[in-house]
């Protein structure tokens, strides 16, 4: 599975998580390395709701409720990557404060 893949199934994790059954989003790659950089796109009214409940639970995802295009950046990707993979356990939750305050 490529970068972009695991992005796309955080992301698709994260918002169902927060009850959006189908979320509908829209991923582009804007880098030539590996580590990636992508841009989010997302359509009213939905794509509002996908990026609060991933701002709620990726620690520096931008707030901006009236935008439906974010650029993640390499940091932010593996941030997002790793919250929907972890699993919701107390030690989980104390890596994701350490990862968070990095």
């Amino acid at each position: 599975m490529d970068r972009q893949e695991l992005l796309e199934g955080a992301i698709r994790t994260i918002a169902q998580r927060a009850g959006l059954d189908r979320p509908v989003f829209h991923l582009t790659s804007v880098s030539q390395d590996a580590a990636g950089v992508f841009i989010l796109q997302t359509e009213w009214p939905g794509g509002r709701l996908i990026c609060e409940k991933i701002a709620e639970s990726v620690n520096g995802f931008p707030r901006y409720p009236y935008t439906t295009c974010v650029a993640l950046l390499p940091d932010l990707v593996d941030k997002i990557i790793w919250v929907a993979q972890r699993d919701g356990n107390a030690a989980g939750d104390a890596d994701a404060a350490q990862m968070d305050s990095r």
